[in-house]
């Protein structure tokens, strides 16, 4: 009686695996490394305040630049001043520069900021270009269920690169047909020998 291995699927071209980690990582490349080697700093925007021009989900990125350097219409990021409830980085356009300080408003907003900005340091941020809807990405993943999702995308990743799915083989059952012909044929090329 032979035996015969069944056939195994091939094995999967490594230029394959190389496009879909280039698929993958492009992206974050051009977003991400590339922005910071020519010194851009990045922003995600997560308020309403510039909608229609930057909305929510856009990725501003920014350069640092002398205070002296800047001009009403110029978009700037910069600490909240106020020490209000809502702490973090305000992204507003500039409607007045004199003496006293940078007065900004937001797009959206009907009136100026309550506050006028006297900048302690001699730069400030300002918006170069806006990448419209990539920063969803980067606010689904800082929020605990995207996280999740991440991590648990991940492992199933692993796993199902790790184990292959194969057919399940079950053995003849003893006195069955599949068990008659497998003795026929084995005795035939018996006798043929």
């Amino acid at each position: 009686m032979e035996i015969t291995t069944a056939p195994r699927p091939p094995a999967p071209a490594p230029w394959g695996r190389l496009l879909l980690c280039a698929a993958l990582f492009a992206p974050v490349t051009f977003l991400v490394l590339l922005p910071m080697g020519l010194g851009f700093e990045r922003y995600v925007m997560t308020g309403h305040s510039m909608a229609g021009s930057v909305d929510r989900g856009s990725v501003a990125f920014e350069r640092v630049v002398p205070v002296s350097d800047l001009q009403v219409g110029d978009i700037i990021t910069y600490p909240r001043p106020d020490g209000g409830a809502e702490q973090g980085m305000v992204t507003h356009r500039i409607v007045y520069v004199g003496p006293d300080g940078i007065v900004t408003r937001g797009d959206a907003e009907p009136a100026v900021d309550p506050w006028v900005l006297r900048p302690a340091a001699p730069t400030v941020s300002r918006v170069e270009f806006v990448v419209p809807w990539v920063g969803w990405a980067y606010l689904f993943l800082f929020h605990p269920p995207g996280v999740v999702l991440v991590i648990a995308s991940g492992i199933a990743l692993v796993f199902l690169t790790r184990w292959r799915v194969r057919p399940r083989i079950t053995p003849a059952e003893p006195g069955s047909a599949d068990e008659s012909q497998a003795l026929s044929a084995s005795t035939s090329t018996d006798a043929q020998r």
